[in-house]
């Protein structure tokens, strides 16, 4: 396999992205397809529609709209725009017209209504409370539990491919990852991961010490708590992944080529939990880099956008 040369943007990185969910698939069996023709069907579903009030009708009326919105995010895919540059990180949810801005010097998260054009900003060191107006809000603290997570994965190399536009290097992998808590309960999980990844370091601002801590259901557009569930195991190994290395708790042996930890994956498919069925698989394609940097204005909120108390 031809080594990829590692590239770092100069100041940042932006990229599109599509993430779905594979039911009864196994990641294995799972290859890319046409980035450009994926993000452009996600990026077209129309917006949840907002609460008109009103009576029985209306309420009913919504709660069916809003079921055929949520239906055809699971069916094409959530369509995400991500800027990383410095201590900066934004990520828009394409299809609910939404962003969130966080700033890890600051340690602010903001969150935007691009359809109402009003903001909302939290300190990361806050307390996370309910939200007020009934939808998701922010968690600016999340609380690492001091697990520690040892992973084994054995690998095949898939050899070079162009994804997303740009050239890669693939891997096929079966991974198992056990998690102990302090009290001594464990848990065990296993699966299989197909990745390409390109040369390009994956940015990632660190706003926090290294730790492992339970993901939010309530951070996925609308609430999406069955899409949460089968997400949720993908990203504990993935976080687990990136810290292996960097705190004693988090172990890591491989066998075979080693994969490329630390650069940015255009296409991850992953099955969490053990075989395909009765198991969702993760799939991430990625496409569209390109450099942006940490003074852009897409990481300021625009000055005709109201606070939102």
């Amino acid at each position: 396999m031809p080594p990829l040369r590692v590239t770092a943007a100069p100041s940042g990185l932006a990229w599109d992205s599509i993430t779905k969910i594979a039911m009864n698939a196994d990641a294995a069996s799972l290859q890319p397809g046409s980035f450009d023709q994926d993000y452009a069907q996600a990026a077209a579903v129309q917006p949840a529609p907002e609460s008109s009030g009103g009576g029985f009708m209306s309420k009913m009326n919504q709660a069916m709209a809003m079921g055929q919105h949520l239906q055809a995010l699971v069916q094409n895919g959530f369509a995400e725009k991500h800027y990383v540059a410095g201590s900066k990180e934004r990520t828009d949810q394409v299809a609910d017209r939404t962003a969130t801005i966080v700033d890890c010097a600051a340690r602010t998260i903001t969150t935007l209504d691009l359809r109402k054009k009003t903001y909302r900003v939290v300190s990361m060191d806050a307390s996370p409370g309910p939200s007020t107006s009934g939808g998701s809000a922010p968690q600016p603290r999340a609380t690492d539990t001091g697990t520690k997570v040892a992973i084994v994965i054995a690998n095949k190399a898939l050899g070079a491919r162009d994804v997303g536009g740009q050239p890669t290097n693939g891997f096929s992998s079966e991974t198992s990852f056990t998690e102990t808590q302090p009290s001594g309960q464990s848990q065990s999980y296993n699966g299989d991961l197909v990745g390409y990844y390109s040369s390009y370091v994956n940015p990632a601002p660190s706003c926090s010490r290294p730790g492992i801590a339970a993901p939010s259901v309530s951070s996925l557009p609308n609430g999406a708590q069955t899409f949460s569930m089968v997400a949720s195991g993908y990203a504990r190994f993935r976080q687990a992944l990136s810290l292996a290395g960097m705190d004693s708790r988090f172990s890591l042996k491989q066998s075979g080529p080693s994969l490329p930890r630390g650069r940015l994956a255009m296409y991850e498919a992953a099955t969490i939990g053990g075989g395909p069925r009765g198991a969702g698989t993760v799939v991430i394609e990625r496409g569209d880099l390109r450099p942006v940097s940490a003074n852009d204005p897409i990481f300021s909120v625009p000055s005709d956008f109201t606070r939102d108390q």
